[in-house]
């Protein structure tokens, strides 16, 4: 982000989003058709964000968002999806910055892209209460030293039961005196817990299998 522009990299069979009037300026570097051509891309140009369908496919959604986590991960992934469903949250628990509706207000949209883009985490209403019972079945699992399974916060339970409840981002912050940003940062915070997690057993598990255990 520069100078007030946000650069944005669209993958798939999604509109092009447009600009939040008195916002920063969005631009569209370009359209990928696939997986590996958004990967591509984003490596070469770093785009502050990588608008992406929730159905591209070669590779999908989640592969994608795991391997620019890794290797971009100054780019914030914003997936679209058709559903809040399973498949939309597993995106974001593999990496992705957040997740908005395919048939959402293009403001609406670009309000995210923004948010995203300045380090926020956009959740929808079923990921925050997944997330929550995520988080509480793997906290009361027997603690691994290599890898403690993650724990919310007071705040961070808040936020998440709100967003849970159907709340908006801005109608939590309202409510406790706070910004919409530093709720979008929190909900972000306890994503980052769990996907630290989530990684950590993947490395233990892929080790126990190298040493035959």
């Amino acid at each position: 982000m520069d100078n007030g522009t946000i650069t944005v990299l669209v993958a798939g069979d999604i509109a092009e989003p447009g600009s939040i009037p008195g916002g920063p300026f969005l631009e569209v570097l370009a359209r990928v058709a696939t997986g590996e051509e958004s990967i591509t891309l984003v490596v070469a140009e770093l785009p502050d964000v990588l608008l992406l369908d929730g159905l591209i496919e070669n590779p999908d959604v989640r592969a994608v968002s795991r391997r620019l986590r890794e290797w971009a991960p100054a780019t914030r992934v914003l997936s679209v999806n058709p559903l809040d469903d399973e498949a939309a949250y597993t995106t974001v628990v593999a990496g992705a910055a957040g997740s908005v509706l395919v048939d959402a207000d293009p403001a609406e949209v670009a309000a995210a892209i923004v948010g995203v883009a300045r380090g926020e985490t956009v959740l929808q209403q079923r990921m925050a209460s997944r997330l929550i019972h995520d988080i509480d079945s793997w906290a009361e699992r027997a603690a691994d030293p290599l890898n403690p399974p993650p724990t919310l916060t007071a705040t961070e339970r808040e936020v998440l039961a709100g967003l849970s409840e159907g709340r908006s981002s801005a109608a939590i912050a309202t409510a406790h005196a706070v910004t919409a940003r530093l709720v979008n940062l929190h909900a972000g915070f306890a994503v980052a817990k769990l996907h630290r997690y989530v990684l950590g057993a993947a490395r233990i598990a892929a080790a126990d299998r190298r040493s035959g255990g």
